[in-house]
């Protein structure tokens, strides 16, 4: 295309919405005011407008409309349930308070209704090291990827009888099996919400307490840190929904990190968290030497996680270090160093010889991130969820398997009536408010630290052959401080002020969900953009809210809609027919002949279309099976055909290999790698072998070139989409380093 044909145009104008005319009363609505499905319309559909259904809805039986599923009906899992539990139990103590407020009965005070959470992505993922820390760290044993646990968490509310997506949050959560340091750890990596939540004084009630229902759930599960970067996005992006709102405004920094704290301090009242510290102060202060599981030297114990500010961070200070660096060599060499000809003496510890571990210098990156974050530590917060002791034996590699530790939960109940804001620690130390309790200290954990005695309510007695410990529903033992043991009676009522609970293992009872939407949260965002779907007004909430459960209801139907290359209107009934010739052009049942025989071309040329171009028909309205048979048989094969991917790509096939399935595959290789139609114009075999290759490529963790066909050059269009994510989060992070 010459530069001379083009028009120049000024990107501004606003696109017209989509019509949609009632069959009844023949007038056109807007297809979003309307909430008209145009994924489900279909060539003998019929369709009438709200007020001609309002008009007949006496004359027609119910059973004749057939309901439209919505959030209620997306399947549940253990973790949904507990978050919408414990957001419906923290509601009913806001109605009471809100009830006292006022004077009057709880009954009275404006409930907020037709709440649903639901966990639509959960999928295991492995997040690999950049390369810059990758390289520099590789050597000493640093892990080259971190597997994950990727979910995605919505909320939705039935506002006007209609489900409005409000609120999404995408959490990453390392186990047990995780190397360190990111071992049964979590990670909350982004919030969005949209402020139509009704009625909006409980707004910030809901989203704290799904916060600390998350909490409280992935400490149940043996996790025993999670980490929080309060940074509000730049001017101009979006994190989960697009296009927010413009009477809803950004929060400052500030007011962000405030936000947090302010759920970390109900966290604490509620004895979900034990205690909060800022990233800085766990791993940074006084050089590192206080970080729990020994000395923070470098980098390689910092906790990793993709979209955080440390990685990010980390690459770039690795850079400069390395430039300077090789300015320093190359100043080196350039005088001749006269201190490469010194002697070394035979003792190691003096001037000519300090050894390994003698005036050993801090790691420089690792300096160089301390003073980034000096000035902004209150935005990264560590929240202790277990003991400082079993996050210390888990860094250490012991086997915690039999760890048992302190409920503060069940300590908090117990104390009721008491201040309940008091953090209880974690580390062993026990305080009990009352005029005839005593302080209870902690005692030393033994050297096989799979066990953790702490607290009122246990007693050990140490021999060389035996070991007891009381049962809970002795009396309290108190230890003095000579280390003698008094005994007494627990209070009334009470079994125990502490009670010990084993760590679980922090596996995921779950089933995986995987979303081709929501498998990351830049992938949804551009779901939203491509196909419009807008969070601005209640309206266009509704009608996105509408299509994203479509698509979670039916995860094999269309993300994306070829558009017509001669009207631009979607294509969602009828024949679709695609060019053979061309990479990307379809028309619609309507267009398709009058611009095939040039009658349209005569009036305008840029209906103009080679006229020997071949066309393909496409049924838009054929659909496969969506069963949950289908679905579970459709992954056991792809789960097959991977295994039969990798085992062909690294076979030579006969006379050493004389499988027929091999040999079949490799013939598949051989016609992609020669078809002349390619899956661009609709072969069915380069299609299918490409989407196999995909998802090989999305879990592939071959560093360098891959055996299999292909795997290199997906990857690299995954690694754009990553880069895409890191831009924005490079975004971020230069914006807080500019405001700090």
């Amino acid at each position: 295309v010459q530069k001379a044909n083009l028009q120049k145009l000024k990107n501004d104008a606003l696109p017209e919405e989509a019509w949609v005319q009632c069959d009844d009363c023949h007038g056109w609505v807007h297809q979003i005011c309307a909430l008209f499905n145009g994924r489900k319309n279909k060539t003998a559909a019929s369709y009438s407008c709200p007020k001609c259904y309002i008009k007949d809805k006496r004359k027609r039986d119910d059973d004749e409309v057939t309901p439209v599923k919505c959030a209620k009906d997306l399947p549940h899992c253990k973790m949904s349930e507990a978050l919408e539990d414990g957001l419906y139990k923290a509601l009913d103590k806001a109605y009471e308070e809100k009830a006292k407020e006022l004077q009057c009965s709880p009954d009275q005070i404006e409930k907020a209704e037709g709440l649903s959470i639901r966990v639509v992505s959960n999928m295991e993922k492995k997040h690999m090291v950049r390369d810059e820390m990758y390289e520099r760290y590789s050597k000493r044993g640093y892990s080259s990827e971190f597997p994950v646990r990727s979910k995605c968490v919505l909320l939705f509310q039935s506002i006007h009888g209609v489900d409005v997506l409000l609120f999404g949050m995408y959490v990453y959560e390392y186990d047990h099996n995780c190397p360190a340091p990111n071992r049964r750890r979590v990670y909350i990596s982004y919030l969005d919400s949209i402020h139509y939540f009704q009625p909006r004084c409980f707004r910030t009630t809901i989203y704290h307490s799904i916060l600390i229902e998350y909490l409280r759930f992935v400490k149940e599960r043996g996790f025993h840190t999670a980490h929080i970067w309060s940074c509000p996005p730049s001017k101009g992006d979006d994190y989960i929904f697009y296009c927010h709102p413009a009477q809803q405004l950004t929060p400052r920094d500030d007011m962000l990190c405030a936000w947090y704290h302010g759920m970390l301090d109900h966290a604490k009242a509620e004895g979900v968290v034990l205690e909060v510290k800022s990233l800085y102060d766990e791993y940074f202060k006084n050089e590192g030497k206080d970080a729990f599981a020994g000395p923070a030297v470098d980098p390689m114990c910092l906790p990793y996680f993709e979209g955080d500010y440390i990685p990010g961070e980390i690459e770039n200070i690795i850079k400069d270090v390395n430039l300077e660096e090789e300015a320093k060599k190359k100043e080196l060499a350039g005088k001749g160093s006269a201190r490469s000809q010194r002697k070394i003496g035979r003792k190691q510890g003096t001037r000519s010889n300090p050894g390994e571990l003698v005036n050993q210098e801090r790691d420089k990156v690792m300096l160089r991130l301390g003073q980034a974050m000096s000035n902004m530590k209150q935005n990264f917060m560590v929240v202790h969820l277990r003991s400082r002791k079993f996050a210390a034996a888990v860094e250490r590699g012991e086997d915690v398997s039999n760890w048992m530790e302190k409920d503060e939960e069940e300590e908090v109940k117990m104390t009721k009536g008491k201040d309940s804001s008091i953090l209880y620690s974690g580390e062993g130390k026990a305080k009990a408010e009352d005029d005839d309790a005593s302080m209870v200290e902690s005692l030393d954990a033994p050297q096989d630290s799979s066990i953790l005695y702490s607290g009122e309510g246990k007693a050990k007695a140490e021999d060389d052959d035996a070991s007891m410990v009381e049962s809970l529903d002795a009396p309290s033992v108190t230890i003095s401080d000579d280390g003698s043991e008094r005994s007494g009676k627990s209070k009334k009522g009470m079994k125990s002020s502490s009670t010990m609970k084993p760590v679980a293992c922090t596996d995921d009872e779950d089933p995986s969900v995987e979303s081709e939407c929501f498998d990351s949260r830049q992938q949804f965002l551009n779901y939203c953009q491509a196909n419009h779907f807008q969070f601005d007004e209640l309206r266009r909430a509704k009608h996105s809210t509408m299509m994203v459960l479509f698509h979670l209801h039916n995860p094999n139907a269309p993300k994306f809609l070829q558009q017509c290359g001669a009207c631009y209107r979607e294509i969602t009934h009828g024949i679709r027919y695609h060019c053979n010739n061309c990479s990307n052009f379809d028309l619609c049942q309507d267009c398709y002949e009058p611009v095939t025989t040039g009658v349209w071309a005569q009036r305008d040329p840029r209906f103009a279309h080679d006229k020997k171009h071949t066309f393909t028909p496409v049924d838009m309205e054929a659909s496969g099976g969506d069963n949950q048979k289908d679905r579970q048989e459709r992954a056991k094969a792809i789960k097959m055909h991977l295994e039969l991917l990798s085992h062909a790509a690294n076979c030579n096939g006969p006379p050493g290999c004389s499988l027929n399935n091999c040999i079949r595959m490799k013939k598949l290789f051989e016609h992609v790698r020669t078809c002349s139609v390619t899956y661009k114009r609709g072969c069915k075999v380069c299609a299918r072998l490409l989407a196999l290759l995909s998802m090989h490529a999305r879990l592939c963790t071959v560093r360098g070139t891959c055996a299999i066909p292909f795997c290199d050059r997906i990857r690299e269009r995954n690694r754009r989409l990553r880069q895409q994510q890191q831009l924005m989060d490079d975004r971020r992070r230069q914006a807080q380093n500019e405001l700090y």
